[in-house]
């Protein structure tokens, strides 16, 4: 008895249930098998006043300004880039002043621009600290303006950065292992550059 083939038919379908799954995989699943090649452009400037008496900054708040599909991943990532530096950072919705540390980023530009095989995205944004929780403070940084210091600062350290990563990649990468890539670099440079402000105006 002879067997017969499968027909055109059911190997088109076959074919296109293989490329579903494959594609879904890119889409869905966490795995890179690439060499990246991601580059940092920072302009970090602070200002201080009675650093003598003031002490190393080890917690504070976190306020992050960010498209809704990356502000849970990136402030989560952020608390992580901060610990690994020493900082304790608690997350918290609303940009005020408080009775310690803050730092607030603000995602101007997110743009991940990702493919499979050869991913090239960016992100630009900003971040805005000081060491005494001052919401002047933060407000004038983020705005590009004078910070201003008098008797009732106390001790402080304040300042913003300016930031731009541009990341490219070769290999074999999926959507959510690009995103994480691009959300790391972000944390990473902000904490990096932040923390050596607050060490540099001591």
């Amino acid at each position: 008895m002879s067997r017969s083939s499968p027909s055109p038919r059911v190997l088109v379908v076959a074919v296109v249930v293989v490329l579903a799954a494959i594609s879904s995989g890119f889409l869905l699943a966490d795995f890179q098998a690439a060499t990246f090649q991601t580059s940092a452009e920072t302009t970090a400037t602070s200002g201080a006043t009675n650093v003598e008496s003031l002490p190393p900054v080890t917690d504070g708040y976190l306020v992050v300004d960010a498209p809704d599909a990356i502000r849970d991943d990136l402030t989560a990532e952020l608390v992580a880039a901060f610990q690994r530096e020493g900082i304790t950072l608690e997350p918290t919705a609303e940009r005020d002043s408080y009775d310690q540390a803050v730092v607030v980023v603000v995602v101007d530009e997110w743009n991940p621009r990702w493919n499979p095989v050869v991913p090239s995205g960016s992100v630009t944004w900003r971040a805005a600290f000081d060491a005494n929780g001052h919401g002047d403070h933060i407000e004038a940084s983020l705005s590009d303006e004078p910070l201003v210091f008098n008797s009732t600062s106390g001790p402080d350290i304040a300042g913003s950065l300016d930031a731009t990563v541009t990341d490219s990649a070769t290999g074999v990468v999926s959507r959510p292992a690009y995103r994480s890539h691009l959300l790391d670099s972000v944390a990473n440079t902000t904490a990096e550059q932040v923390v050596a402000q607050f060490e540099h105006g001591r």
